[in-house]
């Protein structure tokens, strides 16, 4: 396993398989990531990779990480827990396909998460290089 997740009241708590320490963290803090959304930070950034720097965050191997886990969290209601396969590595079960060399589909690591794509037919593009922001 890569990243293990889940709530514990309002706040994040991340673990690693190949990482030691615990970072947990919330929306709506002092610290500012590079797609302008806040977070409050405790415990061991390292856990997912981050830089803080300047009271600002950034990602390397696990784009936009705590938004993608705080909404997988948040989704609905419930307990849950995320579990993310390290990269060349998937979870499979009955009746599951299993991809050589792994092809974990929705996996955290950037490995699993940044796609190629081509648009055409616009001069427009979206703030930033995210499938969410293609939306509007």
């Amino acid at each position: 396993m890569d990243v293990i997740a889940w709530m514990e009241k309002e706040s994040v708590h991340v673990i690693s398989g190949v990482r030691p320490g615990r970072l947990i963290f919330k929306p709506n803090g002092p610290l500012v990531d590079e797609y302008e959304q806040s977070w409050d930070l405790a415990g061991d950034a390292g856990v997912l990779n981050l830089t803080v720097k300047n009271n600002k965050i950034f990602y390397d191997e696990y784009p936009d990480a705590l938004a993608r886990l705080y909404s997988s969290l948040t989704s609905h209601g419930g307990n849950y827990l995320v579990a993310s396969a390290k990269p060349g590595f998937e979870f499979i079960g009955e009746g599951s396909p299993t991809h050589v060399g792994g092809a974990s589909h929705g996996g955290l690591h950037k490995q699993d998460s940044l796609v190629p794509m081509i648009i055409t037919g616009t001069d427009s593009s979206p703030k930033h290089l995210r499938i969410i922001d293609l939306k509007d």
